[in-house]
């Protein structure tokens, strides 16, 4: 089953009097249950085609669809709800708010659709079981460190049962230590949790681990293998 389909994707930026093309006509297919990787170097357009694959943003052209749903043409409303139910994203940055605890934060999704919590435990007991958290639970974004913060970010982002996960430089902001629990933290929990992945990185270590890996250049799509 075809998860995702982007096809000739086509982002751009006006900067001043120039125009930047971000993503240059990239392609991507992905199959349910894929782990894929995209390496490229800063600015060269990996995470402005990440954000769009995952509507977030949307293409100047091209095309994009998501569980067979064409989410370029989606009116806001329904992409955020449809985003919500099927996918999980995660920053860089984390993106936690600082003055929920962390179990409050992994549960945000729930909590923000009105659903039931009780639908969430058992996956809960399991994020909580293989991220390590269950001593930080009441603790504050604060009082985490930074490999303990993307860690209930990558719970936040999974708590739902999306059926795809995008990841943009999960790593990037991690200690080696940190940056190699997360990566087989990741790996680990795709093949137990039968997740789709799509991840952005500079980690060569983790696009190594990916079952196809792209790299960016300048906007455009090249296989990295």
């Amino acid at each position: 089953m075809k998860v995702l389909e982007c096809e000739a994707i086509i982002k751009q930026y006006r900067l001043y009097d120039h125009v930047v093309t971000a993503v240059n006509r990239a392609s991507l297919t992905v199959e349910e249950g894929e782990f894929i990787a995209i390496t490229g170097e800063s600015g060269s357009g990996k995470s402005t085609f990440l954000h769009i694959a995952a509507g977030l943003d949307v293409p100047d052209s091209g095309s994009v669809r998501l569980l067979g749903k064409d989410i370029v043409n989606m009116k806001a409303d329904e992409l955020c709800r449809f985003r919500g139910k099927h996918t999980g994203f995660v920053f860089q940055s984390h993106r936690l708010v600082p003055y929920l605890t962390a179990l409050e934060n992994i549960l945000l999704p729930i909590s923000a659709s009105g659903g039931d919590q009780g639908r969430v435990e058992h996956r809960l007991e399991l994020l909580i079981d293989r991220l390590s958290l269950g001593d930080r639970l009441n603790h504050l974004p604060r009082e985490l460190s930074g490999g303990q913060q993307q860690r209930v970010a990558i719970a936040r982002a999974l708590i739902h049962y999306p059926m795809v996960l995008f990841a943009d430089e999960p790593t990037g902001n991690l200690d080696r230590k940190n940056a190699e629990d997360v990566t087989s933290l990741l790996v680990s929990l795709r093949d137990e949790l039968k997740q789709t992945l799509v991840i952005v990185t500079h980690d060569e270590t983790l696009a190594d681990r990916a079952d196809r890996a792209y790299r960016m250049v300048d906007g455009e799509m090249y296989v990295r293998r």
